[in-house]
């Protein structure tokens, strides 16, 4: 993270404490192959499995039937050079490592792309825009889409938001060419705990429009995403999801989706063994905004504040400032604990300031409440538009 991200970087000492009891962690990197992305949830491990869905087994397939044609493998590729760098060249040559299309044992050229990972995602639209995680394209140099009929097209990244993450691909179609199907994005805000979901990805980067279903196990669920802030507006559930699901819809019983999957549970206690039914996907109201910017503008714009922050006892201590930034400009200085913002209810400078970061639009004003050497007050701070080169 840059100072100039308008996030606090700091690991908020109520989570950690937390996960040390509960011996759980979050793996974001649902996506084979990629880098790890590791975040601490506030909650316990359920003691007991979750029940699974009561939808009807001929349910169950009318929606798989009905989601499948547009449900997509998403393969990311990068350069030799690049992989080599980040320490990945040998994974071609390890068996169980590789990926559709990567069975070749011969060592490629510097420049040549290379798949390193895969995920899932989802068709919207009869123009071809594909949804998934931030996560399964990063780094991506170009990408391939390989449809449920076994058919292969190469995608073009739109935009990606990588604090929600979600991205945008818009398949290269031939001309003529039209996209095997389409699933809609359904109101994340009727869902229940209880509900009967579905999910479909593609485990492991090789089982294609995998399916399966359990339900809803709670709304409005966040998660530390171990950069700072904490990942908003999940569903969690306990229909089983693995490597490779990640950006693969959650589906709802009349085959909408109402979630997009990003993570799963950890026991780090019993040697990182998966804790089956613990897993979550991003609300379709929060992706469906974003996507629809992406589309529209190619980016989705975050408010910012340009400051670095560290965990102190009252609040987030403000390590640095980005010069010129809204939060220099508004008289905010470094040693300045801020305490709250003005407005948003609880106790955590750290969930008011995510608020900001998620709630709030470049342009709007904000209070933030600070104690500067040892008085309080309230300073106004119009929140700027975050720098297209800040990434974290």
């Amino acid at each position: 993270m840059t100072p100039s991200s308008g996030l606090s970087e700091y690991q908020s000492p109520r989570w950690a404490d937390r996960v040390k009891r509960s011996g759980i962690a979050l793996a974001l990197a649902l996506a084979l192959g990629l880098g790890i992305g590791v975040a601490n949830d506030a909650a316990l491990l359920p003691s007991g499995v979750a029940a699974q869905s009561s939808v009807a087994e001929q349910t169950l397939s009318d929606v798989a039937a009905q989601a499948n044609p547009g449900v997509v493998t998403i393969v990311n590729l990068q350069q030799v050079a690049t992989v080599q760098g980040n320490g990945w060249q040998q994974i071609p040559n390890q068996p169980g490592n590789q990926l559709p299309g990567s069975e070749s044992q011969t060592t490629p050229d510097d420049g040549e792309l290379v798949p390193v990972g895969s995920g899932s995602g989802f068709i919207v639209d009869e123009a071809g825009h594909v949804v998934t995680n931030n996560h399964v394209v990063e780094g991506g140099s170009g990408f391939e889409v390989e449809f449920y009929d076994g058919t292969t097209v190469t995608a073009t990244l739109v935009g990606t938001d990588p604090f929600q993450d979600v991205a945008v691909l818009k398949l290269d179609l031939e001309p003529g060419q039209s996209v095997p199907g389409i699933v809609q994005f359904g109101d994340s805000d009727l869902v229940r705990a209880g509900d009967p979901v579905i999910a479909i990805g593609t485990p492991y980067g090789e089982y294609e429009n995998t399916v399966t279903s359990g339900i809803v196990n709670a709304v409005e669920r966040g998660l530390d995403a171990g950069t700072g802030y904490s990942l908003p507006h999940l569903i969690q559930h306990d229909a089983a999801i693995y490597p490779g699901n990640s950006g693969g819809p959650l589906l709802n019983a009349e085959g909408e989706v109402i979630g997009i999957n990003v993570a799963k549970a950890y026991n780090q206690s019993m040697g990182s063994v998966s804790a089956e039914g613990f897993n979550f996907a991003i609300e379709s109201n929060a992706a469906k905004e974003i996507v629809d910017a992406i589309i529209a503008d190619g980016n989705y714009d975050r408010a910012y504040l340009g400051i670095w922050g560290q965990a102190s006892q009252y609040g987030v201590e403000i390590a640095s400032l980005e010069a010129g930034g809204p939060a220099e400009q508004a008289g905010l200085q470094v040693g300045d604990v801020i305490t709250g913002v003005a407005g948003v209810d609880g106790n955590d400078p750290n969930e008011a300031l995510d608020t900001v970061l998620f709630d709030r639009n470049p342009g709007d004003v904000v209070s933030l409440e600070i104690v500067r050497n040892g008085q309080q007050m309230t300073l106004d701070i119009t929140l700027g538009e975050r720098p297209t080169e800040v990434v974290s």
